[in-house]
């Protein structure tokens, strides 16, 4: 049952991370906080394990003696080594950090698409694209939400900009299933009166 014809459907459109609702003029889709935890803690558990293996190895040769050269040099190039997991230890934490606290409002109308991305509450990217300039509605599987222990795929929908890629906008994502993502899809096509 499509998610635009029943309270039924809207609800369970709640339940899948995201919130569809009509508004006066067309659709509000709301994908809020929090809505893929398990991606980001899989990448917080890989940014510990890349800062935690390199800290134990540094952390053997501690406390060094000063006198002593061969210490110094096995630091030195232990540290070397480390230095890369750590720094990755360190982005894998923020796009972590970033799943977790970021969200999308997209309005659509037959006028076109609005976005609204917030991180932290804070508006970090506001993005529209007029109708005459939507040639299609994509659907794109999103590799970093898709995870060994699940075979379900998961999608973003893409407004695609007639003329330029760079202004292409995301209307929705973290589609679960493509069932789920084919009735978002037609919901969004019919507010925007795409045939």
């Amino acid at each position: 049952m499509p998610i635009y014809d029943s309270t039924e459907a809207a609800a369970l459109a709640q339940g899948t991370g995201f919130r569809a609702r009509r508004t006066g003029t067309g659709i509000a889709l709301e994908f809020p906080v929090l809505r893929a935890p398990g991606v980001a803690l899989g990448l917080a558990a890989f940014a510990l394990l890349c800062g935690l293996m390199p800290a134990l190895g540094l952390s053997a040769l501690l406390p060094l003696e000063s006198a002593n050269a061969s210490a110094m040099l096995s630091l030195a190039l232990i540290g070397g080594f480390a230095a890369p997991f750590m720094l990755a230890s360190v982005v894998f934490a923020v796009l972590a950090i970033y799943l977790l606290a970021n969200s999308l409002r997209v309005d659509i109308d037959a006028d076109g698409i609005r976005t609204e991305r917030c991180i932290f509450g804070r508006i970090t990217s506001l993005r529209q694209i007029a109708r005459e300039d939507i040639t299609e509605v994509e659907p794109r599987i999103g590799a970093r939400y898709q995870n060994v222990f699940s075979a379900t795929p998961r999608y973003a929908l893409i407004a695609r900009h007639r003329e330029q890629r760079s202004k292409d906008v995301v209307v929705a994502e973290d589609l679960v299933g493509q069932p789920l993502m084919i009735e978002v899809r037609a919901l969004i096509r019919t507010a925007l009166c795409i045939k």
